[in-house]
């Protein structure tokens, strides 16, 4: 299968433009017989299905970004009233699209019943990680350190629990434990130090951007536990698996899973430390087992690298959007 890119490097709205003329060059020198349309492509899906007409698109729309205004009050007020625009203009878009790509089961049940779309029509894959890099080589070296270091990185919505996690932070100043935290906007950042003084929580650290290959070379290998979530217990964390615990998982390194309505084959302790949502107990007494058993951590994150090859890998993504493309090739 020869896949090409129309890929953008604009920022703002200049990447929109960008992309459709990237595009544009692609049909005329390359003649796709499918499409796929990436996350975070509702802004531009008219224009998009109008350069592709007559061959299938395909929409990958992992999260819905309706439910996010409503559910997680991601803009405030103001996306409550968005929210039903958002919805209608999001309806039409998935309804058109040739296949709908999301990344669980959850999520085909959402839009399965908010869109009233053919089960037939979507498709659930992982959303799969940087593969490059095998940390377990390093796990003899960071069992020797003083502090046991625990590592979240990405945005800080609601539906990742920063405050669940600073809570049950507040309750293990006792143990040489120190968070890491990686990511958010200026604005999360004030929230995040807010809550720190507020719990009283003293042994952490905060960038607020670190590269990628930096985060998967050296940040997420240093760490002794990965936090990859998600702890908020709102309707979108039941839905997702994380990319940083696909990320973590994919590195070999234990990582602290939520627990959600996805089955993908998390066991606790076996091949991740599971948690109940929202619950800074629940996860305060995992961090507490998770550095008083250090030492079986290498071979819990050993079984979540394997899991992460059976179903969450980019093998496993090719295994199954492979056949339904080709399978739309052939309707076309």
């Amino acid at each position: 299968m020869d896949v090409r890119e129309a890929r953008n490097s604009s920022r703002g709205l200049a990447r929109y433009a960008e992309a459709l003329s990237v595009l544009l060059r692609l049909n005329k020198d390359f003649k796709p017989d499918v499409y796929v349309l990436g996350f975070r492509g509702h802004e531009i899906y008219w224009p998009v299905r109008w350069l592709t007409r007559g061959k299938p698109l395909v929409f990958d729309a992992l999260m819905s970004p309706s439910a996010a205004l409503r559910e997680e009050n991601k803009a405030g007020w103001i996306g409550q009233i968005l929210a039903p625009i958002m919805r209608w203009m999001e309806g039409g878009i998935l309804r058109n699209a040739d296949l709908v790509l999301t990344d669980t089961s959850a999520h085909i049940d959402l839009y399965v019943e908010q869109f009233k779309l053919p089960r037939e029509k979507l498709l659930a894959i992982p959303v799969g990680a940087l593969e490059t890099v095998h940390a377990s080589d390093q796990d003899g070296q960071l069992l020797l350190q003083d502090v046991f270091s625990v590592l979240f990185y990405g945005s800080m919505l609601p539906l990742h629990g920063i405050e669940t996690i600073i809570a049950a932070a507040a309750s293990l100043t006792d143990l040489p434990i120190r968070f890491d935290f990686i990511g958010g906007s200026p604005r999360q950042a004030k929230q995040l130090h807010r809550l720190c003084r507020q719990y009283g929580v003293t042994q952490y650290t905060y960038r607020r951007w670190v590269p990628l290959d930096d985060l998967v070379t050296q940040d997420l290998p240093r760490s002794d536990l990965c936090l990859g979530g998600p702890f908020g217990g709102t309707p979108q964390a039941r839905r997702v698996v994380t990319s940083k615990t696909s990320q973590a998982l994919a590195l070999g390194k234990a990582t602290v899973v939520g627990a959600t309505d996805a089955d993908l084959g998390f066991v606790e302790r076996e091949n991740c430390l599971l948690v109940e949502q929202a619950d800074p107990n629940a996860l305060a007494q995992t961090l507490r087992w998770a550095f008083s058993h250090r030492a079986v951590l290498p071979q819990i994150g050993e079984r979540g690298r394997q899991l992460y090859r059976r179903r969450l890998s980019v093998e496993a993504i090719a295994q199954q959007l492979c056949p339904a493309l080709r399978t739309l090739q052939r309707r076309d």
